[in-house]
C-alpha cells in the first residue's frame, strides 16, 4: 500500500519555489506523485510501498544549495530562527542600506526611485538590484530550469536575447499607453498607489524574513501563467530559448512590475522603452552568468536578499507615501521625518495682496518643490510646464482642491490657504510630490 510522508519547507516564498521543490522530490526512486504548497510551508510525497523512506540529510543536499530546507512535520519552520533575532537582522539592513542610500544622495542619479521621472541610469542600477532579490528566484529558477534541459551557449543567448527584444517592445508599449490614457479620479490613483505601496512593503518584509509572502495567503498570479510557462519550455522549435526569454516579462516579480509601472507613469514609448531595457540590462550580468554556468546556489544567497530586501522597502514607503497624499491624508509618512529649512526652500514674493510663487516642471521633477506661504493670503502659483509628459500632465493637491492638468509653457493656479500646517501637492498618479508651508 502506498505510503504519504509529509515535511515542513523552509525558503519557500512564492509559487515558482513549489515547482523547483517538487521538481526535486519528484526524482525520488519510487515515488508516485508530490504535492507541495507555499501557503502551507509543506511537501506531501506518495511513496510506493516496495520502496525505502528517503534520507532527509541526502534530500536537503539538494534542496539546500537552492535555499530550501525539509523538517519533520511537527516543527514549526518559524520556529527554526526566533523572530527577535530576524527582526534584528532586518532593522541593521535596513540601517545599513539606509546609510548608503543617504551617502549617495548627492549621486542620486544613479539610484533607483519610484517615481515617473526615474532616470535610465537608476532603472539599471533597479535592475541590478532585482537580479539578487526575489526575481533572482522566479525570473533566474525559471530560465535556469530550461538552460538545464537544453544547455548550450547559442539557446542561452538567443533566450536572453529574447529577454530584452520583449522589454524593450513591452516598454514602449506602456509608455505609449500612459502617454494616451484620460486623467482618471484622483482617489482612484490614490487606492491603486496605497495598494501598491503596502503590496511593495509585504515583499519587502518578506525579503528581510521577518514576514510570510503573500503566496502563502494565497495572492499570487494565477495559475495559468505558470502552467504556460512550464510548457513553453517543453517545445523544441529554433525559436522556443527566444520566447522562454520573452516570457519572463509576465513572471510574477515586484520589481519587474515596479519598473513596468514606471513605464506606463512615462508617457512615452521613448521613455518607456529605455526603461525597461535598462532595467533588464541590470539584470543581464547575474542571469546571464547563472544560466551559463547552470547555478543554483545563488538563487537564495541570504546577504543579497536582504540587502534588495531593505531596498525595496525604502521604494515602498515612497509608494505608500505618494498613495496617502494623493488620497489628502492630513497624516503621510513625510510628517515623521525632519523637514529642517527644506520646505522653505522657496519663499514667494508678496505683490501687494498675492503671493507668487515660481515652478517648473522638469524631467527630474519639480523644482523648487517646497515653499512657504502666508495664511490667508490669496497665492497666484506660475507652474512651468517644461517637461510636461506621463503622470506629470496633471498636478494635485486634495487639501486645496486642486486637480488641474499641466500643459508645455505657463500654467496658472489660484488658490487661498486657509489653515496652518503642511500642504501636500503631487503628480496625478503621486509619484513625484512636493509642499507648501503654511503659516
Amino acid at each position: 500500500m502506498p505510503r504519504v510522508l509529509t515535511f515542513r519547507v523552509r525558503g519557500m516564498t512564492c509559487v515558482s519555489c513549489e515547482r523547483t521543490v517538487g521538481d526535486v522530490l519528484k526524482k525520488i526512486p519510487g515515488v508516485l506523485d508530490v504535492t507541495v504548497s507555499v501557503k502551507k510551508s509543506t511537501a506531501v510525497i506518495r511513496l510506493s510501498d516496495n520502496v525505502k523512506d528517503p534520507q532527509l540529510s541526502e534530500l536537503n543536499k539538494q534542496l539546500e544549495s537552492r535555499g530550501y530546507t525539509l523538517v519533520g512535520e511537527t516543527c514549526d519552520v518559524r520556529s527554526l530562527v526566533p523572530f527577535k533575532k530576524r527582526a534584528i537582522r532586518a532593522v541593521w539592513s535596513l540601517a545599513i542600506v539606509g546609510f548608503i542610500l543617504l551617502l549617495l544622495q548627492p549621486l542620486r542619479v544613479f539610484v533607483p526611485s519610484i517615481d515617473a521621472t526615474a532616470s535610465v541610469g537608476a532603472l539599471f542600477f533597479f535592475g541590478i538590484v532585482a537580479s539578487v532579490s526575489s526575481c533572482l528566484a522566479t525570473t533566474g529558477g525559471f530560465m535556469l530550469a530550461y538552460s538545464a534541459k537544453a544547455a548550450s551557449k547559442n539557446k542561452t543567448i538567443l533566450m536572453h536575447a529574447g529577454r530584452l527584444v520583449t522589454f524593450a517592445v513591452g516598454g514602449a508599449a506602456l509608455g505609449a499607453l500612459g502617454g494616451v490614457l484620460p486623467h482618471g479620479p484622483v482617489l482612484f490613483y490614490g487606492i491603486i498607489g496605497l495598494v501598491l505601496g503596502i503590496g511593495f512593503l509585504a515583499v519587502a518584509l518578506n525579503l528581510l524574513d521577518v514576514s510570510p509572502s503573500l503566496s502563502r495567503f494565497g495572492i499570487h498570479l494565477p495559475a495559468s501563467f505558470a502552467n504556460a510557462a512550464d510548457r513553453l519550455q517543453t517545445r523544441t522549435g529554433k525559436a522556443t530559448p527566444f520566447f522562454v526569454g520573452a516570457a519572463t516579462f509576465i513572471l510574477p516579480c515586484g520589481f519587474t512590475q515596479t519598473a513596468q509601472a514606471l513605464a506606463l507613469a512615462s508617457g512615452s514609448w521613448v521613455k518607456g522603452a529605455l526603461f525597461l531595457v535598462a532595467f533588464s540590462l541590470g539584470t543581464l550580468p547575474v542571469l546571464y552568468g547563472i544560466t551559463m554556468a547552470a547555478s543554483r546556489a545563488m538563487l537564495q544567497n541570504k546577504t543579497l536578499r536582504f540587502a534588495a530586501g531593505a531596498v525595496m522597502f525604502f521604494f515602498a514607503i515612497g509608494q505608500i507615501n505618494g498613495g496617502l497624499t494623493l488620497l489628502g491624508s492630513p497624516v503621510t509618512i513625510d510628517t515623521f521625518l525632519p523637514h529642517s529649512g527644506a520646505v522653505a526652500a522657496s519663499t514667494p514674493t508678496t505683490q501687494e495682496t498675492e503671493q507668487v510663487v515660481k515652478m517648473d516642471v522638469l524631467s527630474s521633477g519639480y523644482s523648487p518643490d517646497s515653499f512657504t506661504l502666508h495664511k490667508g493670503v490669496p497665492v497666484r502659483w506660475e507652474i512651468n510646464g517644461v517637461d510636461v509628459g506621463g503622470c506629470t500632465n496633471t498636478i494635485v493637491s486634495r487639501q486645496l482642491g486642486i486637480d488641474q492638468p499641466l500643459v508645455k509653457g505657463l500654467n496658472v493656479i489660484t488658490f487661498t490657504p486657509m489653515q496652518t500646517g503642511i500642504v501636500r501637492f503631487a503628480c496625478g498618479m503621486g509619484m513625484v510630490r512636493g509642499t507648501f508651508n503654511v503659516i
